[in-house]
C-alpha cells in the first residue's frame, strides 16, 4: 500500500521520471507562473493606445477563451509538430498549452485589477513627478495584484484541475497513474479512482482555503474593499489612455 501511494504521489521518482501528483503540481505551478507573466503583456496590450496591438491581444484572448483546453492541447501536440516538422515533447507540449490557455484568462484578471485602481491615485502619483514606468510599478500593479490575489489563487486551483487532461498526450500524471493501477489490479479499481479523486480534492481544497485566507487578509488592509465609504473612488477606465492625456 505504501508503494502504491508513492506511485500516486511521485511516480517512480527518483529512480525514474517524476509522475503522479508531483507531475501535475510541477506543470501546473510552472504554467501558472509563465501564463501570469504572459498575461501581463496581453493585459497591457489590450489597454494599449496602439490599435493593432490592442486588436491582436483582444483577438487572442477572446479566441483562446472560446475553445476548450483539449483543443489547445491537441493543437500543440499534433498540429504544431507537423508545421515545424519536429517531434513534440509531451511535457513541453503540456507546459506550452497550459501557458497559452492560462495567459488568456490571467490577462483578463490582471486587466480587471488594473482598472480597479482609482483614477485619483494615479493622478496623485503623476502629480508627484513619477514617471509612467514608476506609476505602473509602484502604484497601479501593486494595488491591482493585491486586489486580485484571491482570484489568482482560485485560478491556480482551476489550472491544477485542468492538468488532469495531461495523460492524453502521454504523460504519466495522477490520472494516468490511476488508470494504470486500475488496469493492473481490477479488484482494486475503486480504490485507485478514490485515491485519484481524493488527492485532487485535497489540493483543490487547500487552494480554495488559501484563496479565502488571502481575500480575508487583504480585505482588511485595503480600504477600498472594506465598504466603509459611501462614495468609493472611481476606477480608472484605462490608465494608458489617461497617461496620454496627462502629457497632452
Amino acid at each position: 500500500m505504501t508503494m502504491d501511494l508513492r506511485l500516486f504521489l511521485i511516480g517512480t521518482f527518483p529512480e525514474g521520471v517524476i509522475g503522479g501528483l508531483g507531475l501535475n503540481l510541477m506543470i501546473a505551478c510552472s504554467a501558472f507562473i509563465t501564463s501570469f507573466l504572459l498575461g501581463h503583456m496581453l493585459a497591457v496590450g489590450r489597454l494599449s493606445r496602439l490599435a493593432p496591438l490592442r486588436w491582436a491581444c483582444t483577438g487572442y484572448i477572446e479566441l483562446v477563451r472560446s475553445v476548450p483546453l483539449l483543443i489547445v492541447l491537441f493543437w500543440f501536440f499534433f498540429a504544431v509538430p507537423i508545421l515545424l516538422k519536429t517531434p513534440a515533447s509531451p511535457i513541453w507540449t503540456a507546459l506550452i498549452a497550459l501557458t497559452a490557455y492560462g495567459a488568456a484568462y490571467q490577462a483578463e484578471y490582471i486587466r480587471s485589477g488594473i482598472r480597479s485602481v482609482a483614477a485619483g491615485e494615479i493622478e496623485a502619483a503623476r502629480s508627484l513627478g513619477l514617471s509612467a514606468a514608476n506609476v505602473w510599478l509602484q502604484v497601479i500593479l501593486p494595488q491591482a495584484h493585491r486586489r486580485m490575489l484571491p482570484t489568482y489563487a482560485s485560478y491556480f486551483t482551476s489550472m491544477f484541475k485542468d492538468s488532469s487532461a495531461l495523460y492524453l498526450v502521454g504523460l504519466v500524471d495522477l490520472m494516468q497513474t490511476g488508470l494504470i493501477a486500475a488496469e493492473r489490479n481490477p479488484d482494486r479499481m475503486l480504490q485507485s479512482y478514490l485515491t485519484v479523486g481524493g488527492l485532487f480534492f485535497i489540493v483543490c481544497w487547500l487552494g480554495t482555503r488559501a484563496g479565502k485566507f488571502l481575500e480575508w487578509k487583504f480585505a482588511l488592509r485595503d480600504p477600498g474593499s472594506a465598504g466603509s465609504s459611501a462614495h468609493p473612488p472611481s476606477p480608472s477606465p484605462n490608465p494608458i489612455k489617461e497617461n496620454k492625456h496627462a502629457h497632452a
